[in-house]
């Protein structure tokens, strides 16, 4: 049965987290808030775990990896083996924030991580309780959402029970999550950074910071 853990999402501490991060750093598998939607957690360096999250999205394709929520910009060299100028300037200007890079990663990441060009997608999250998670844990965590491919992302817990009765280990239930559109995505590993997919932040923002993005 899946453990369920009730938490403030605007000030759980690092007590009501630790079970949390126990169960990340042992391996497990837990569903957590992101201020969007609820996403499914592992480590990134748990391949077990990873490929959990793998069997619960099936027909989501190897082609596209899971992105990793990060609590601070530094870290991000930590799976990014180049972080172009154009690419402060977009994380300095939108993160913590719906913002997701993608650049080129380093070799040793878990091919589920990594998409087919072998570029890691990274975001630093908005909601401050999964940051604090993520420090806890000292590592970047994956922030898929919680629903199989091709269903709606969900808001509260109990649609992620209803997506997942079981596989998971412990879910954060911080109440109703904000919802909206998915983050904006720029891919920055070619020679001209370029919208992957559009999303919460507008086009015209992005282009606003960094002229040479194209569509």
């Amino acid at each position: 049965m899946t453990k369920v853990i009730k938490i403030d999402p605007n000030e759980a501490t690092y007590k009501d987290l630790a079970p949390a991060a126990d169960a990340l750093l042992s391996g497990g598998l837990i569903v957590g808030p992101t201020q969007s939607y609820y996403a499914l957690m592992a480590l990134a360096d748990k391949p077990a775990a990873l490929e959990r999250i793998a069997t619960l999205k099936p027909g989501r394709g190897s082609d596209r990896a899971f992105l990793l929520l990060l609590d601070q910009k530094l870290r991000s060299h930590s799976y990014a083996r180049e972080v172009t100028v154009e690419a402060e300037a977009l994380m300095d200007k939108f993160w913590p924030g719906l913002l997701t890079l993608l650049m080129p990663g380093h070799t040793g990441l878990h091919r589920l991580l990594l998409g087919k060009a072998k570029t890691v997608g990274l975001r630093v999250e908005g909601l401050a309780t999964t940051r604090r998670l993520i420090r806890m844990v000292d590592r970047g965590i994956t922030g898929t959402s919680a629903n199989p491919h091709l269903s709606p992302p969900p808001r509260t817990v109990g649609e992620v029970l209803a997506y997942y009765p079981k596989g998971i280990d412990l879910i954060l239930d911080a109440g109703p999550t904000a919802g909206g559109p998915a983050s904006t995505v720029v891919d920055m590993a070619g020679p001209v950074p370029w919208i992957f997919r559009k999303g919460a932040i507008p086009v015209m923002d992005i282009v606003a910071v960094c002229p040479t993005v194209s569509e």
